[in-house]
């Protein structure tokens, strides 16, 4: 498997479907690497953000932080948005890590609200691009929402500060938190999302509809693979025929949130559906409830994330 994806990556041709220069970044990315740290193989993380979504660090120190952690492989995977693509890759390369482009749709399987991860997409595919376009002016629709329902709480908030939150990018409820902590209505985040904007609280506002099969053939569509993200969160494993049924990928059996019976059980599911499997900090720069403080906690088995290398490895050799 290791050969077929070193041999993989030399090809002429490889990405040619890419508009950037991934070729480069992804040989690295495929070509198995010894820690030096622990000996015990790579530090891989594949769930970062940045503050092209939700994350609190830029690009440039994003990849710094990455480095500081000693992980050499991390899958950037902000929520519906390719935006901090380019510029991360650009940056990890200099820096000598390995960045697997990615990002993480908000779906839902009836009421019930999944992400869905996509790993080794191109980030400037056309119907991901349309299909993004439509979300973000959803995510604004959405905000000015909930910031009415706050003005009628007595709660005014400018939207212009929740936007520059934002850095005016792809808005979303951790940006309108901040600002209510800043405004001093809320000590914090967490406090922010349990009285005012968490699911079934009073300035809440559903997303307009995407489904879990819409967001698995986006990420397909864009030459990827789809993985359920943290589905301990959620603990709806009765979604699993009709995530199967849209063709999944994989699931991320690690995560902050995941503890040793929910990584075990994932996993038994993984083997059983011969799912693949990944895993990582989804550190935003911050901790708080349900995000990791410190990239790489906990980190991804060098196996697992191999058997995904191998898996698009395939899936693209397949489709020529």
């Amino acid at each position: 498997m290791l050969r077929a994806a070193r041999e993989f990556v030399m090809k002429p041709g490889f990405h040619t479907r890419f508009r950037l220069t991934l070729r480069p970044l992804l040989s690295k990315v495929l070509e198995p690497r010894v820690n030096r740290s622990n000996g015990n193989g790579m530090r891989i993380d594949l769930h970062v953000h940045t503050t092209a979504s939700d994350g609190l660090l830029d690009p440039g120190a994003l990849v710094r932080a990455v480095t500081e952690a000693g992980v050499q492989v991390f899958g950037l995977a902000d929520h519906d948005t390719v935006d901090a693509i380019p510029e991360t890759l650009a940056l990890a390369e200099a820096a000598g890590l390995q960045c697997v482009p990615g990002i993480e749709i908000s779906a839902y399987w009836g009421a019930i609200e999944f992400h869905i991860l996509g790993y080794y997409i191109d980030p400037a595919e056309g119907t991901l691009t349309t299909f993004l376009q439509g979300t973000r002016k959803a995510r604004h629709t959405r905000m000015r929402a909930m910031l009415s329902r706050l003005g009628a709480m007595g709660i005014p908030i400018p939207e212009a500060e929740v936007l520059a939150a934002a850095r005016n990018g792809n808005v979303g409820r951790p940006h309108l938190a901040r600002v209510l902590v800043e405004h001093g209505v809320v000590d914090g985040v967490d406090e922010a999302f349990e009285r005012y904007l968490g699911a079934g609280r009073p300035a809440y506002v559903p997303r307009p509809d995407v489904t879990v099969a819409q967001a698995i053939s986006v990420i397909h569509g864009a030459g990827g693979l789809a993985v359920v993200a943290h589905p301990g969160l959620q603990n709806r494993d009765d979604a699993f025929p009709d995530l199967l049924a849209a063709g999944l990928d994989g699931i991320e059996v690690y995560h902050p949130k995941h503890n040793y019976g929910l990584v075990s059980r994932y996993r038994r599911l993984a083997g059983r559906h011969q799912l693949l499997i990944t895993g990582g900090s989804d550190f935003h720069g911050v901790p708080d409830g349900d995000h990791a403080s410190m990239l790489g906690r906990p980190c991804l088995h060098e196996a697992d994330f191999l058997k995904l290398a191998e898996a698009i490895r395939s899936r693209r050799e397949t489709a020529k």
